[in-house]
């Protein structure tokens, strides 16, 4: 394994640093996602770290009018394109449903599933053509690859096709690539090797990155993919110079900076302008944290395999090139480094914010209904709703189930026979937070509680 990355082009120093403040941001937020997770603030996390370098690459030919079909290792990919935020990020990590903070699923799937949105509010289209676009993620692994194609084959149409030209805001003559990423395990599906064969038989734009780390989760690569790489298992599919049909297969490591802008360059030049099918497969890529928060890979990497990980860290490598090819000095990636460490705390704490916030104002709203309207049960000698409030209200960082389930449990437990409580059960089936419409009909001698 080369230990130097490759120098041959020149670089903009400003460009260098905002690629390595993008990095590190992204591991941040990676890191921080998985403690919300531990510490219980958040369910599950799947994050992008270890990937980063190979993501910001690939960002770089990136154009308005491209799509993305990938999966949830692409969180960089999406921050360097200008589609996410480190904000996004936790706010999906949360499961936020507010559609303006959570834009990308809405909190319908699970952390870092991305997709940007085609039509505008009132149901019109958007101009596609003039922005980047990405498909909304799905969970099962591999079932990116045949919509992946599908959006390829789409543009290829537009190429062929001029009765399609008019619809300029949708397709730039055919000239738009369709980007897809996929772990190294997910190329043992079916769906994947289906969409390889198809579009190599097709010929169209379509830009597939293999992310390859080594692992299936804990299953290591040899036991599941022939020949230990998919490159050389997808060799004889490879297209040469007078072959009508294949696909361009190109490799590159996974923690070379300058090695992957020239593959990625060579590639979605390719397709772009010849309409032609790329694989870049990417090796030597690192996995910090594991596969997702419900493991540990050091119970199943060796000693050996872990320190290697730690050494060929692609941000590590990155910035010892930065500091080797004179395009930095120590100080000047420390400030990047504190920099990108505060700007994911500052959004964590703001996506936390924006989550809780609402549910527990209507906590506060049902605290306000509820206070002081002790209801002591004549038959059991229990205050049934005080209880049920003094447990909501000592839930630090209640979600919105805590504030409905007391609610069902009041109208659920209060007894029915109670004349007493009719006001109360008016007041919570209204909802919370929301204004009291007509008051119910009471019969005389009836009281508020």
């Amino acid at each position: 394994m080369a230990a130097k990355s490759s120098q041959k082009t020149q670089f903009s120093k400003t460009e260098l640093h905002n690629d390595y403040y993008i990095a590190r941001l992204s591991r941040e937020i990676s890191l921080l996602g998985r403690r919300e997770v531990l510490t219980g603030k958040a369910k599950f996390g799947i994050f992008g770290d270890g990937k980063e370098l190979a993501q910001i690459a690939m960002a770089k030919f990136f154009e308005d009018g491209d799509w993305r079909s990938g999966y949830y290792r692409d969180q960089t990919l999406m921050m360097a394109t200008g589609l996410f935020s480190a904000e996004d990020f936790f706010a999906q990590l949360y499961g936020q449903t507010d559609v303006e903070l959570n834009p990308g699923n809405a909190g319908r799937s699970f952390n870092n599933h991305f997709g940007t949105r085609s039509l505008n509010p009132d149901g019109s289209w958007k101009n596609l053509a003039t922005m980047k676009n990405s498909s909304a993620d799905i969970s099962p692994t591999a079932g990116q690859m045949p919509r992946l194609l599908g959006l390829a084959w789409a543009s290829k149409l537009f190429r062929n096709n001029k009765s399609l030209h008019q619809f300029s805001s949708f397709s730039k003559k055919g000239n738009e690539v369709a980007f897809g990423t996929i772990g190294d395990a997910s190329t043992s599906e079916g769906h994947f090797f289906e969409t390889i064969n198809a579009v190599a038989v097709l010929q169209v734009p379509m830009v597939t990155t293999v992310y390859d780390d080594g692992y299936g989760i804990s299953v290591p690569r040899e036991y599941q993919t022939a020949k230990g790489s998919i490159s050389q298992l997808l060799a004889g599919i490879e297209k040469g110079e007078k072959d009508s049909t294949g696909m361009v297969i190109l490799k590159a490591k996974g923690w070379d900076y300058a090695e992957l802008i020239s593959v990625f360059k060579k590639g979605v030049e390719q397709s772009r302008k010849k309409h032609l099918p790329v694989l870049i497969h990417i090796t030597e890529i690192t996995q910090p944290q594991g596969h997702s928060t419900s493991g540990s890979h050091e119970r199943y990497k060796s000693a050996e395999r872990l320190q290697w990980e730690k050494d060929y860290d692609c941000n590590l490598k990155f910035r010892e090139w930065l500091i080797e090819s004179g395009y930095a000095v120590e100080k000047e990636l420390e400030e990047i480094e504190k920099k990108a460490v505060n700007d994911a705390r500052t959004a964590k704490n703001d996506a936390w914010k924006k989550y809780t916030n609402p549910i527990k104002e209507e906590r506060d709203a049902l605290m306000k209904i509820i206070d002081n309207r002790s209801c002591v049960c004549k038959r059991e000698h229990i205050d049934k709703v005080g209880l049920i409030s003094d447990e909501l209200r000592k839930i630090p960082n209640p979600i919105r189930k805590d504030n409905m389930s007391s609610v069902k449990r009041i109208l659920r437990h209060v007894c029915t026979d109670c004349t007493r409580v009719l006001r109360l059960q008016a007041d919570l089936s209204e909802g919370l937070p929301g204004d009291r419409q007509e008051e119910p009909r009471r019969e005389e001698g009836e009281t508020d509680l």
